[in-house]
């Protein structure tokens, strides 16, 4: 169609992404969101790890659920992913393509998702906000951080299918990389007791 004089008007990318990171989650709800794509994908069981790592802090939540091709991961990562219009089926508690990304910036800069279906191979995508904001480009990593990797080959090792998610860079939760403050540390593993709960009553 012809729509006369116009622009394309692409949004901004590090203004975007920062902006994702202003939605109204705690690190609870935050979880919670994520697991809601273990359900749809059918998942029996979800793992919750957290780990201090010395002051380097990271949450995986993992499923045993069917998993994701390299495409259908691509396409979870982008922002806005879903049109709300489209018709979903029953038990697809996603509606608009954001919750995973706002769930995860909400609490981290690092986020990493790998999925396998059964029989497939392990697709990884990776959103570091640190070199978004550099670049101001849309750069979607297809590999992890070391720790990430270690992290994924170890549940694939055991679990045939799922999708795994890696938070790191936790700056909501700990101030800065390296802070090994027994204080830190304690509020960190409060948050997972916190997370606890509030699953336990949620699901």
């Amino acid at each position: 169609m012809i729509y006369g004089d116009y622009e394309l008007a692409n949004p901004n990318a590090a203004s975007l992404m920062q902006s994702l990171r202003a939605f109204g989650y705690d690190i609870s709800t935050a979880i919670a969101d994520v697991i809601d794509n273990s359900i749809t994908a059918q998942a029996h069981n979800v793992f919750i790890h957290f780990e201090w790592n010395n002051g380097a802090p990271w949450i995986m939540i993992a499923d045993d659920g069917y998993g994701m091709s390299e495409v259908d991961l691509f396409e979870a990562m982008k922002t806005g992913s879903k049109n709300p219009l489209d018709e979903r089926s029953s038990d697809d508690l996603g509606r608009f393509g954001l919750g995973l990304k706002t769930a995860s910036f909400s609490q981290c800069k690092r986020l990493t998702v790998a999925s396998k279906e059964i029989g497939g191979c392990i697709n990884v995508r990776c959103w570091d906000l640190d070199i978004v904001t550099e670049e101001n480009r849309w750069i979607l990593l297809k590999v992890a951080s070391s720790n990430a990797s270690e992290l994924i080959m170890d549940y694939f090792d055991s679990h045939e299918s799922g999708t795994v998610v890696v938070w790191e860079k936790l700056d909501r939760i700990i101030p800065g990389a390296g802070v090994n403050d027994e204080e830190y540390q304690t509020a960190f593993l409060s948050y997972a007791k916190a997370v606890k709960d509030h699953i336990s009553v949620v699901f």
